[in-house]
């Protein structure tokens, strides 16, 4: 074999076991530019309402997200772009709630809601107009615009 093969054959594998030798921290920066919403329904008395119907609309976009709360009454969006979501829960035999929060970079904002019983077609609007501050990542992170 000569050294020009030696060289392409080492070149190959080095560059097949590269991914391997590479730190998680650089896979896992997909979602840099992204936060989300996370939440816990419950009814008047504290007890969970598993089952709930979560819709998460950007305002700006008016791109809609569905997702359910599972059985410890939690729900969590994907990652969202940043900008203000109304959140809509609803479920049988309560009346639904709607909140308007906003998601900004790196930050997960918390909508818990405890639904009060009645018809579904009634909806309780929440006000969430306090600074959606991150307590859980000890980062600074923001939106720079030119």
């Amino acid at each position: 074999m000569c050294a020009t093969a030696q060289i392409r054959s080492l070149t190959v594998v080095s560059l097949l076991l590269l991914p391997a030798n590479m730190p998680v921290s650089l896979f896992a920066q997909t979602t840099v530019g992204t936060g989300s919403i996370v939440g816990t329904v419950s009814d008047p008395s504290g007890a969970v309402i598993s089952g709930a119907k979560i819709t998460i609309t950007n305002v700006a976009t008016q791109q809609v997200i569905g997702v359910v709360t599972n059985d410890s009454g939690s729900f969590s969006s994907a990652a969202l772009v940043p900008g203000h979501y109304k959140v809509l829960i609803s479920a049988k035999g309560f009346s639904s709630a709607e909140a308007t929060v906003a998601v900004l970079v790196g930050n997960t904002a918390t909508v818990n809601v405890s639904l009060r019983i009645g018809n579904e077609k009634e909806t309780v609007v929440v006000q969430d107009l306090a600074s959606q501050v991150n307590t859980e990542q000890a980062t600074v992170q923001g939106v720079l615009t030119r």
